[in-house]
């Protein structure tokens, strides 16, 4: 199984310190052999201190001790090296002490839940699933962990990790869609998901899917209450969604009846007046672009869209000076090739040439890019 936030727990493995237990030694289970060698195995540091202040420390060292440390080194490193061999010691324990493996990763990772250490609730939880990949409810359980995290990394405005931890809540919970297409509460938390991403076409589907397969009550009203509130919003999404597709005056449609309640909506302005450029109509697209710089005057892609408008009706001095604005704000490839080329245009080859050959060393692999630079070798 794939993990995107592994990193973050490596850290716990300061938590973990290792002994080896020797093939011939007094560590033994009827029906697992340990490796010729020995075998490297992880006990929590806690214990081994408690163990060490009682001057007992080997027969503190239990093999339950041992059994939960495994399952948190499994669960902090799911590609640890000594992984396989831990799974099997776990299983055949199971089977000769009659522990259930799932409920005790599940006890452990409450415990800590509920007393607020997140990280190690998600571990045995990332345990659970590792050893039993399909096990939806340990897949549900990790899935709301993350989100937990993910809140936590988020009111400490740390927003590549916030969005790692949903990304990773995300793809267990489509996880369990797969698994068992009838887990509701699953569809209930992805259409959050699809709605924080902007796929409101997409979140609308998946909370109705959640509603017909049946969730509490007070989850129906919460749902219920999105729903109605989103209908704008799905509205955008299927105009834009026809913009792009090339179908401008079909997207129109769907968009101008928004801008009268939403004025205020830049994203809304900004792919009214990208349909208008799409048809030619470039006064009515600059229209647009120029209400979302009142609102936003760093907008860097409206500024560039400006610059295009006034490129495409070969008002190259304006042109020029929308893409020296939009550059100082973003040094990007796109933008200086988009400078370059309304320079080439305007006769000035040796900007042109700053321009283009700076994008080409900001990404030599970029196709636009290329393709100025090869229009702009035929002036030289």
């Amino acid at each position: 199984m794939d993990f995107k936030i592994e990193k973050y727990l490596l850290r716990k493995t300061d938590e973990l310190a290792f002994i080896t237990i020797k093939d011939r030694g007094e560590f033994h289970i009827d029906g697992y052999e340990i490796p010729r060698g020995g075998l490297d195995v992880p006990i929590k540091n806690e214990v081994l201190v408690k163990g060490i202040k009682e001057k007992t420390a080997q027969e503190n060292i239990s093999l339950m001790s041992i059994v939960d440390a495994m399952m948190y080194m499994i669960g902090i490193d799911s590609k640890f090296k000594n992984n396989c061999e831990y799974i099997k010691f776990l299983k055949v324990f199971q089977s000769k002490f009659d522990l259930n493996l799932k409920e005790y990763m599940g006890y452990m990772s409450r415990k800590y839940f509920d007393i607020g250490e997140h990280t190690s609730s998600l571990i045995y939880l990332k345990a659970l699933i590792t050893i039993y990949p399909e096990d939806i409810d340990g897949l549900y359980h990790y899935a709301i962990v993350c989100q937990e995290i993910a809140q936590g990394y988020q009111k400490g405005s740390d927003e590549e990790s916030m969005n790692k931890f949903l990304v990773e809540a995300l793809n267990k919970l489509e996880l369990i869609t797969q698994l068992d297409e009838n887990f509701a509460l699953a569809y209930y938390h992805l259409g959050y998901h699809y709605y924080n991403q902007g796929q409101y076409i997409k979140s609308l589907a998946t909370w109705e899917e959640s509603l017909r397969l049946g969730l509490d009550d007070d989850l129906v009203a919460e749902i219920q209450e999105n729903i109605g509130k989103m209908d704008f919003k799905v509205q955008y999404e299927q105009g834009y969604t026809l913009v792009l597709q090339g179908k401008s005056e079909e997207g129109l449609e769907k968009l101008l009846p928004l801008e009268e309640q939403h004025s205020d909506w830049w994203n809304l302005l900004f792919m009214i007046g990208l349909a208008y450029k799409n048809m030619r109509e470039f006064e009515e697209a600059k229209n647009y672009f120029n209400k979302i710089l009142i609102l936003k005057p760093s907008q860097v892609d409206t500024i560039v869209e400006l610059g295009l408008c006034e490129a495409a009706t070969l008002n190259l001095d304006k042109s020029i000076e929308y893409f020296e604005s939009a550059a100082k704000l973003k040094e990007d490839p796109e933008i200086l090739c988009n400078l370059g080329m309304a320079y080439l245009n305007n006769g000035n080859i040796d900007d042109a040439t700053y321009y283009i050959e700076r994008a080409y060393e900001l990404d030599p692999q970029d196709e636009v890019t290329i393709i100025c630079l090869k229009e702009l070798n035929k002036y030289r």
